[in-house]
Formats: structure tokens, C-alpha cells, sequence
């Protein structure tokens, strides 16, 4: 029988488990925090269930909705935000939309640069790309301070994978809903994703060993110390950063994460349908404030708000900087053919539960 190490039991670690194991694989499946899910587990604060962060599925791949409608009942989403652009008092759909820059102050400054705006095909950087699709005077209105403060940049010049999270399009005519294309969703289950993370854990063929952390990797056999003790296998499946692999031979790759305060009021809900979170660009030490019964489909009388801030002390977003990027691709390209480094950390690139999933799809398709 074919045996493999997964290392690490959120999105892609329980899926490459589960989908391995369904294939008659013999998985053991560690993890160093006492549950599963990662960064994806569901908690409770004031009885109100929660994520650190919102965690709906968006993906254009409908396989990959069936793949988890399949195993957990979803609730169909139609996603729409609000920036908040504290020069114009106003909030305004995001992505920017055309119908909202007759209400804006500087609507006439604004068609003038979108009419002698440049090609966004020849843009170098983040702030380039962003100039050149929308005006600068936009630009600065929704992402310059947005992009900064997340992450923790002194000049969006710096960021050179700079078409990261436009929703889709720079300037959006039509539906404001964001990412109409995509399949939207959340579990119904108020445990929200937990119970398809369980459901991985528990295949017939995956161990799993909890508050079990990695304490070393040989990638060449490959194999991974536990415990003092070297695990071997056919393949390791590993969701860690790339660097944690080679002991940081060429140095170490940078992280941005987020700081997140809960709050919870007594008033059934804040934010007006249909919301689902606000984004601010401005000198707020804060990016997004997220109403999480509009994800979870809880019911209370009072409303959790979840509010996000940059901040070093954790590591949940790869840098968008093609210096970083190259050393993530270095220790990448040193792997060999049966170890695989996957999901966002493992990748260095920006992966969600739906590019998660579409990734242990297609990489253990003929396995």
C-alpha cells in the first residue's frame, strides 16, 4: 500500500488526506494545533460562531463547488462589499464602480484621468497597474491607503505581483456584486467548515495525530522528524512555508498577517443587506470590518463584527513582491518529484479555500 505524510491539517492538508485516502493511500496526517482547519476553524465568541476572517468559498471551478457540496450542505451567496472613502464621506461599491463616479465630488478630475490614462498592460508595479486602469485620483480614493496599511508598505510601488485581489476588474460596469462569475458560498451547518475537515480526518486510511509539531525535514527520502523520531513515506505532502524545508538556506521568506478584535452589539444588524463587509482605505489602523452572521446565517438579536488590523505578529498573506516570490520558487524548484508543497503557504502565493482545493484536485489526479 501507498504511503503518504501530510503535514498540516487545514484546507489542503485534510483534502490532499481525504481525497488520497479515498484512492487506497495509507496517510498520516500531523498537525501542531489541537484541532483542524487551520486557519479555516470556526470558534465562538458571545454565542456568535466566527472565523478569523470571512471564509466563504469563491471559485469559477464548478467541480470544485460539487466537490464540497458533495460532502457538506452549502448555502449559495451573492457577495457584495462597501468601501468607505473617508475624503468624501461616502461609502461606494467596491470593486469601483462606473455608476458611483457621478456621485463623487471629483467626478470631473476623474473622467479626465480615466480619458488620458495609459495602457494597464504596460504597468510595472501595484500602484502602476492601478493608475493606469482607474486615474490616480481613484486610485488614492480605494487602494493606495487600503494596500499600504495591509501590507505594511511605505509605496505600492514595491508590490510587483500587482494585480492581487481586484475582484476580478479594476472598474466594474453592470452588477456591483463581486465576483459574479464565481460559485459563492458558506456551509449552512453553524459549525461552518468544521464538519468537512472532520469528515477528511476521519476517511478510512488517514491518521491523524493532533499537537504533533514537524520538528525536521528530509526532503530527499523524504521523511519528517515527530517526536524525535523520522517519519518515511512514499510522498510528504507539506503545507509549510517552502523555507521551514531547506532550514532557511537561502533565507527566509516574509509574511504578513492580521491582528483581529471581536465585537459584538446589542442590535440584530449593522451593515444593510445586502453587505456583507466594509473595506477602509484611509488612517484607520484597520482594514475590514466583517459582519459574520451574514456569512453564517447565525440568528441573535445582537451582531458579531470581526476587525481586522496588519499587523507581524502572525503569517497568513505571502508578500506580492517578485524578490520574495523568486526565493519561494528556489527552494520550490529543489523539491523532488514526491514531495509536494502546497495551499497558500506552501505555494508562497496567494491560494483560498476554492484555489486550495482545485490544487489537491489536480495534483493528486494520478497519484
Amino acid at each position: 500500500m501507498k504511503t503518504a505524510t501530510v503535514v498540516g491539517a487545514g484546507v489542503s492538508g485534510c483534502t490532499w488526506a481525504h481525497v488520497l485516502a479515498k484512492k487506497g493511500w495509507q496517510v498520516t496526517m500531523i498537525e501542531s494545533l489541537p484541532f483542524v482547519g487551520g486557519g479555516c476553524k470556526t470558534f465562538q465568541y458571545g454565542g456568535h460562531p466566527y472565523t478569523f476572517g470571512p471564509r466563504h468559498l469563491f471559485t469559477p471551478f464548478e467541480r470544485v463547488f460539487d466537490f464540497l457540496k458533495e460532502r457538506l450542505p452549502l448555502r449559495n451567496l451573492e457577495h457584495y462589499l462597501l468601501t468607505y472613502v473617508e475624503g468624501d464621506g461616502e461609502f461606494y461599491s467596491y470593486p469601483i464602480h462606473a455608476d458611483d463616479l457621478p456621485l463623487m465630488p471629483d467626478n470631473d478630475q476623474i473622467n479626465q484621468e480615466m480619458a488620458e490614462r495609459p495602457d494597464p498592460a504596460t504597468a510595472c508595479n501595484f500602484e502602476e497597474y492601478w493608475v493606469y486602469s482607474v486615474g490616480q485620483t481613484l486610485y488614492e480614493k480605494f487602494v493606495k491607503g487600503y494596500s499600504e496599511k495591509m501590507w505594511q508598505v511605505e509605496s505600492n510601488t514595491a508590490l510587483t505581483d500587482f494585480k492581487f485581489d481586484g475582484k476580478g476588474v479594476a472598474l466594474r460596469t453592470g452588477t456591483k456584486q463581486v465576483r459574479p462569475d464565481y460559485s459563492v458560498a458558506y456551509p449552512y451547518d453553524i459549525r461552518g467548515w468544521d464538519p468537512y475537515f472532520e469528515l477528511c480526518a476521519e476517511t478510512p486510511g488517514v491518521t491523524l495525530k493532533l499537537n504533533t509539531r514537524a520538528e525536521e525535514f528530509d526532503v530527499d527520502k523524504p521523511a519528517v522528524k515527530v517526536a524525535g523520531e523520522w517519519i518515511e513515506s512514499d510522498i510528504l505532502v507539506t503545507s509549510v512555508s517552502p523555507d521551514i524545508l531547506f532550514k532557511f538556506e537561502y533565507g527566509r521568506l516574509e509574511y504578513i498577517g492580521r491582528d483581529f478584535q471581536k465585537l459584538v452589539l446589542p442590535i440584530e444588524q449593522v451593515i444593510p443587506d445586502p453587505i456583507y463587509f466594509l473595506h477602509y482605505p484611509n488612517d484607520e489602523v484597520f482594514t475590514r470590518v466583517v459582519e459574520y452572521k451574514k456569512l453564517t446565517g447565525h440568528q441573535s438579536p445582537s451582531t458579531l463584527l470581526g476587525i481586522e488590523i496588519p499587523s507581524t505578529s502572525n503569517k497568513l498573506y505571502p508578500y506580492p513582491v517578485k524578490e520574495q516570490q523568486d526565493l519561494a520558487d528556489r527552494y520550490l524548484n529543489e523539491l523532488s518529484d514526491n514531495v509536494f508543497s502546497v495551499g497558500r503557504m506552501g505555494n508562497y502565493r496567494y491560494l483560498d479555500i476554492g484555489s486550495s482545493i482545485e490544487e489537491a484536485l489536480n495534483r493528486t489526479a494520478d497519484l
